[in-house]
């Protein structure tokens, strides 16, 4: 006859262990950690699908062992609050544990070597870090119990084989937590610094705790799915691919589009979706919507400004003081994102109407530190704010709400040194119109965005439709979810700083992708840079490095969205030209602008490009300039990498709208 670990004890160690200071995912993945160096007997392993050692740590600590593929995995740190259960497809697996401990928080706990694959050792003096990483700040939730975990740890085992002969429950949970951490390795000093174990003081009145017969998972495990509709009649799990898709290459998206086509609504929609998936995580909104104004020459309205005439505030040596800092709150938004609890939630600064007036006056200090971002740290001098303006902000906001994830990482801040800059976490995403109240996107901030625009629709396509479409279709919000986390990971570890853009594409052998199918990629994304260059940069449209490696950057991520979304490798192989369709249209072909003078026949010529012709086809991939120069595309240049007319559809779609348009009009422009 076995024993084993009741449903009810079972369903009562993950209720207390989502309700208390532990962080979602760093307890979970330390644990996964340490279980892997365990069972491997070594000081570092590889924290990767390759290594089984890995894979049998995952499965023991996260396993339902309800063999329902869709909810394979299960995190009882998550919070168990409106729809959030901790549920993980197998699917995802390989963008869990591996991902998170690159990031910036888990830097002093986790050593990672740079060969392929990465292998994990635990860093000198980790511990000392490791209540800050696990542990949320929030006092008046209890410690983790360590009982609680060793409970979660055994359930569905046959504990027969070590319980023999020990009488009591009281017992029997000691021996088992004992047993628990003598297998993930857990040191007592580990033990001190996140967990509670003190006994299990409600043994008396919680009922059976131990069992005969075998539990079922869905007698302990909590509901599995997420609701699919919400409030306004807006489905908030489905949300647009292709917003999230840029935001994932890039955390700066203008959507441009006549006005009424949803631009607000599709940034809205993701932003209020996350805010509901990570509910009970976040303190405050995740997102802002700023309304730009036409009069908007500076930055202080996003950054604010000192004033001498705020509330009276009693400083540290009795004295009082009416100086304080006029805090938008676009900085309280800046500040939660830059909180520790919330390092792995995507944040949005969501600018409305964003050239309603010169967007490089006051949005100056922001794009600066967007490309200083990719090589800097907080420790690199540059700031959005001043160091006596952050201690102001500071001292305002323990004045006005103590305790608060603004007032506390504003301190922190101070208090380690960093400067006030952009977190990694952080999304920009502005909506444009065009027309004679606005102004136009310089180069500078074109180059540092990816570009949506949205066209109108026949009122039929819309008023008869079930549902309203979305921008590059759907993606469900806890896939949107794990894209953007792989955007923030690689902005915290500058994982795409490298010399050559073609070598990002190597990412892909992480996801299975064979290295003949990534060359297939990498020279295809080549041919079509190099024939765009060819032909755009004679009319005064070159581009350089940082165009050529943010798409290499979005092909890449739109790869690895669509493998982990559950699509078949052989399809993604055969569709990835789509996103280089895409990444043209959002990163070379907004530059564009000019009359017809100056533009000729170029627009003409890259479509037919794009198409696979050459200068010999019909239509000629070719042009000619001024007195004479022919500009052309050579047979053994010619793209092909989709068959005829599947071949960037959408980029060829728009050229040839702006050439007809440039020979009506005698002026052309790509947002209209």
């Amino acid at each position: 006859m076995g024993l084993y670990l009741s449903a009810g004890r079972i369903g009562k160690a993950i209720r207390r262990i989502g309700e208390s200071r532990a962080k979602r995912t760093p307890l979970f993945d330390f644990l996964i950690v340490k279980r892997t160096l365990a069972i491997k007997e070594a000081q570092s392993v590889a924290i990767a699908e390759s290594e089984p050692a890995f894979i049998k740590a995952l499965e023991e600590i996260g396993a339902t062992k309800s063999g329902d593929d869709d909810h394979f995995y299960f995190n009882p740190f998550a919070v168990l609050e409106a729809g959030k259960t901790g549920y993980r497809p197998t699917r995802y697996r390989s963008n869990g544990t591996n991902s998170t401990i690159s990031g910036t928080p888990w830097r002093g706990i986790i050593a990672l070597t740079e060969e392929k694959p990465r292998k994990a050792s635990l860093a000198e003096g980790y511990v000392s870090r490791l209540a800050r990483l696990a542990l949320s700040s929030d006092q008046r939730k209890p410690l983790p119990s360590l009982i609680d975990v060793a409970v979660w740890y055994w359930r569905g085992q046959d504990l027969e084989p070590f319980l023999s002969g020990v009488s009591t429950d009281a017992d029997r949970l000691k021996r088992i937590t004992e047993e628990f951490q003598s297998r993930i390795g857990l040191t007592p000093s580990e033990i001190n610094a996140v967990f509670d174990t003190t006994a299990d003081a409600d043994l008396e009145t919680e009922g059976t705790t131990f069992t005969a017969s075998l539990p079922l998972p869905e007698t302990y495990l909590p509901a599995r799915l997420l609701p699919t509709t919400d409030t306004k009649e807006e489905n908030l799990s489905e949300v647009s691919l292709g917003l999230v898709a840029a935001l994932t290459a890039k955390n700066f998206v203008i959507i441009t589009g006549p006005s009424g086509t949803g631009k607000s609504r599709a940034a809205l929609k993701l932003a209020e979706g996350l805010q509901r998936h990570h509910t009970g995580q976040v303190e405050g909104s995740i997102f802002e919507l700023v309304a730009v104004g036409p009069d908007w020459t500076s930055p202080k309205r996003l950054l604010g400004f000192r004033t001498p005439f705020g509330r009276e505030r009693i400083l540290p040596d009795g004295t009082s003081s009416h100086e304080s800092y006029e805090i938008t709150e676009t900085i309280r938004l800046i500040l939660r994102a830059s909180h520790s609890d919330a390092a792995d939630i995507p944040h949005f600064l969501i600018f409305d109407e964003m050239n309603l007036s010169h967007v490089e006056r006051y949005f100056a200090p922001f794009l600066s530190l967007m490309e200083a971002a990719s090589i800097l740290d907080a420790e690199s001098g540059i700031s959005l704010l001043g160091a006596d303006d952050l201690k102001l902000i500071a001292a305002v906001l323990e004045a006005e709400s103590p305790g608060s994830r603004e007032a506390a990482a504003a301190t922190a801040m101070i208090a380690e040194g960093r400067n006030f800059i952009l977190p990694p976490n952080l999304f920009f995403v502005g909506t444009v119109n065009v027309d004679e109240t606005t102004y136009m996107f310089s180069p500078k901030v074109l180059d540092r965005a990816h570009v949506i625009e949205l066209d109108a629709e026949r009122p039929s396509h819309y008023l008869l439709a079930s549902n309203r479409s979305e921008p590059g279709g759907t993606i469900n919000i806890g896939r949107a979810d794990i894209a953007l986390k792989r955007g923030i990971e690689a902005r915290e570890t500058q994982k795409y700083a490298v010399s050559n853009p073609a070598t990002i594409l190597d990412t892909l052998l992480d996801f299975g992708v064979a290295e003949g199918e990534i060359e297939t990629i990498r020279s295809g994304l080549i041919t079509a840079l190099d024939g765009t260059y060819d032909l755009l940069s004679p009319v005064g449209f070159s581009f350089g490095y940082r165009i050529s490696k943010e798409i290499f950057i979005y092909v890449t991520e739109w790869v690895i969205t669509q493998l982990l979304g559950g699509t078949v490798k052989t399809a993604v192989m055969q569709s990835w030209p789509v996103a280089l369709d895409e990444a043209l249209l959002q990163k070379v072909l907004p530059k564009i602008h000019g009359n017809r003078r100056s533009l000729g026949d170029s627009l003409h010529a890259l479509s037919a490009f794009y198409a696979g012709n050459h200068a010999n086809s019909s239509p000629s991939a070719s042009y000619t300039m001024g007195l004479g120069t022919k500009v052309a595309i050579l047979p053994s240049e010619t793209l092909s990498i989709a068959a005829g007319s599947e071949q960037l559809p959408r980029s060829r779609k728009k050229l040839s709208v702006m050439h007809d348009r440039l020979h009506a009009t005698g002026y052309v422009s790509f947002v209209s």
